[in-house]
């Protein structure tokens, strides 16, 4: 089950988005130059009323983000607005031009959910943002998949827009632990980079373990330059440290399941 809102199609300014900041060690964020190559192309500066988040397309016209970026959560919460899409923003240009939001999904658990801190089951924190055009054929998409075996140690790099910084960042982690609704890292999260993928990256100086087998339930869709399997998003980083347990000392990305990737691919 999903919600759905309407919104409308004005852009904004792009003052922080409320959350937790959280750097846990060393700030290793570098710049990513050009924007216009996959996957940063895909890699999306998602501006609404009162702040900014990032998100990754998924399809031509879709692009998905963390709840909280569209919905304020719970039955109380009030939706996002004027919501546009920047895919590839280089801090000063747009070089694929922006496209207005025209439909917003996230799962009736957030904002049906009033016993978790902001109104939402964090479990359910992601979403999706149908643009209103196909800019995803120009910038490629990102492949979603759910791992077979643990994925503890593994490499992963996440992409996105922070809200102290122009333009786009990444930073490359281990996955420092892991449950079955949520992956633990420590790459660095500041207001802006809510909603940034997780995936896999290429472990050339073998600090990683092998990435384990990932199932992925859909074939990559056409046209190009979409990319799969590689890099495939695993989770969607969310928040930072709360509560017990690896959730206090890390970052905390709401991993993909089977049920979350067929809601995407219904929100396509």
């Amino acid at each position: 089950m999903s919600t759905t809102a309407p919104v409308a199609s004005t852009a904004v300014g792009v003052t922080p988005a409320v959350g937790t900041e959280a750097i846990l060690g060393p700030d290793t964020r570098v710049p990513v130059r050009p924007t216009t190559t996959f996957p940063a192309s895909a890699i999306v500066r998602l501006v609404f009323t009162g702040g900014q988040c990032t998100g990754f397309m998924i399809s031509e016209r879709t692009v998905a983000t963390a709840a909280h970026c569209l919905h304020s959560g719970g039955s109380n919460g009030t939706w996002r607005t004027n919501v546009v899409a920047y895919p590839g923003h280089d801090g000063t240009t747009a070089p694929f031009g922006g496209c207005a939001a025209l439909r917003l999904f996230v799962p009736s658990n957030w904002t049906s959910a009033t016993n978790a801190p902001g109104g939402g089951n964090p479990a359910f924190d992601y979403g999706a943002v149908q643009l209103n055009c196909t800019i995803g054929t120009r910038t490629g998409w990102l492949g979603l998949g759910y791992p077979t075996q643990p994925v503890t140690g593994s490499c992963t790099r996440t992409q996105g827009y922070p809200a102290d910084r122009p333009g786009q960042w990444a930073s490359d982690d281990a996955v420092r632990a892991e449950d079955a609704t949520y992956l633990y890292v420590r790459h660095p999260l500041v207001n802006g980079l809510d909603g940034s993928p997780v995936f896999y990256t290429p472990d050339p100086d073998d600090w990683c373990p092998m990435p384990p087998p990932l199932v992925i339930p859909c074939p990559c869709p056409p046209p190009p330059p979409c990319v799969c399997p590689i890099p495939t998003v695993l989770a969607i980083l969310s928040r930072g440290p709360s509560g017990v347990g690896p959730g206090a000392t890390n970052n905390i990305a709401t991993r993909m399941t089977l049920p979350i990737i067929n809601n995407f691919m219904q929100w396509r």
